[in-house]
């Protein structure tokens, strides 16, 4: 994975999950909803292991955010392009 790494406009994350077989913090979000509703997956970028680990707010907090910086990125790209894609 480790698509995230090296951007620079990343804000700094509140919730620090650490990866369990490893112990290194160099993780990202992998999916809102593990096996349970109230896990979510992560992966390691070091070891290269998804694991899981119970919700937080902080966790939620992150994504809600970070969701807003990537809509409002493509937003301005996705609009201009649907305008000429009109069938009448």
């Amino acid at each position: 994975m480790g698509y995230n790494t090296n951007n620079p406009d990343k804000p700094k994350s509140k919730a620090e999950v650490i990866c369990p077989y490893c112990g290194s913090p160099d993780t990202e979000l992998f999916s809102l909803f593990g096996q349970q509703l109230l896990t979510v997956q992560y992966y390691c970028n070091a070891c290269h292991t998804p694991f899981e680990c119970i919700k937080d707010d902080d966790i939620l907090d992150d994504y809600y955010v970070s969701d807003r910086l990537s809509e409002a990125r493509t937003s301005f790209g996705s609009s201009a392009r649907g305008a000429g894609n009109r069938s009448e």
